[in-house]
């Protein structure tokens, strides 16, 4: 199928995937300035939408790093009881109105916790004018939240790295920014739209990679704008697999298991036992490799193929992948 790209594509975002990762550089120097306390105990990501999925993914690279890992993302208005931890409140909102987020900030100013944000601007920057708390810049280029994952990971790596919590975190996202080529994975995003087509997208993964395959599920909802759904081994062989059983249900979903060469070794039994049953019943499936020789590789490489198989399922269609208007319409309302 012959796609008009520059006619669809109003707000460019195909160039937005090509150049994802100059991002983090930029992320990174927007918080050079910042200073903070050390010692905290425990870091807690405020942040919804597209402004949360850098502070899932951050999480997921120190695992795998082995690093110890405080990061709690929280999606909600209401910060937890937090008792007698000396915790770090990081505000993110990319357009800086998100109103869960300003409610998590105004809360955490009155609990006299240490508090930074990470926004282009609006009422989180003001705020942070006002009450003289850290605030990181984020360029305003016009682009979705959920496309600007790697301003907002490099901001947050400077945190951490500020903050105590990790250390030479900047210089690892750094090189391996340099081997992340988009390009290299447009042919491939391409290819899976085409065979996802008029079916319901699923995404697997192995625990290690959940935040990375919810990820996945974002793009297909925002980009694609069509229900798209995740889930992860060993958990879902305990249930969701039954889903299915049956044919005529089997046949209306398209399955991308997103697979590390570093599996544990019983899931990656589970990988080919799942896609060889589900496929008898009538699923489509691919596995989809995650490339790359770093975990910061296989995360982001893997990000982008996303982007591309969301990007050119939306042109598919015949729309723009870019707006969002039954959000933007229901933001209205509930202001």
């Amino acid at each position: 199928m012959r796609l008009d790209t520059t006619k669809l594509d109003k707000s460019n975002m195909r160039g937005v995937i090509v150049n994802f990762p100059s991002q983090f550089k930029f992320g990174i120097e927007a918080a050079g300035t910042i200073k903070l306390k050390t010692g905290f105990e425990k870091i807690f990501v405020c942040g919804m939408g597209g402004s949360a999925l850098a502070g899932l993914l951050a999480g997921t690279w120190l695992r795998l790093e082995k690093k110890h890992c405080p990061i709690h993302v929280l999606r909600q208005y209401d910060l937890p009881k937090i008792g007698g931890e000396k915790p770090l409140i990081v505000c993110v909102s990319y357009s800086g109105n998100t109103e869960e987020t300003i409610s998590n900030y105004k809360q955490a100013l009155k609990n006299k916790y240490q508090t930074v944000s990470v926004s282009v601007g609006g009422k989180l920057k003001a705020l942070c004018e006002k009450n003289k708390t850290p605030f990181i810049a984020l360029p305003s280029d016009d682009i979705p939240p959920r496309l600007a994952v790697g301003y907002i990971f490099g901001a947050l790596a400077a945190i951490l790295e500020k903050s105590g919590f990790a250390e030479n975190l900047s210089k690892k996202i750094l090189t391996g920014a340099e081997k992340i080529r988009p390009i290299e994975s447009e042919k491939y995003g391409r290819t899976l739209a085409e065979k996802i087509n008029k079916k319901i997208p699923i995404i697997y993964s192995s625990s290690d990679y959940h935040s990375l395959a919810y990820n996945w599920k974002i793009q297909f909802n925002e980009n694609a704008k069509i229900p798209a759904f995740c889930n992860f081994f060993p958990e879902l062989n305990h249930n969701e697999m039954l889903g299915f059983n049956f044919k005529k249900y089997a046949d209306k979903f398209h399955i991308l298991v997103l697979k590390s060469d570093k599996e544990h070794p019983r899931n990656a039994k589970r990988v080919n036992l799942t896609a060889e049953i589900l496929k008898k019943n009538g699923a489509a499936l691919d596995v989809v490799a995650l490339e790359g020789k770093s975990n910061f590789e296989k995360i982001f490489n893997a990000l982008i193929l996303g982007h591309w198989t969301s990007y050119y399922l939306a042109l598919q269609k015949g729309f723009d992948p870019a707006p969002v208007e039954m959000i933007e319409e229901f933001k209205k309302k509930m202001a």
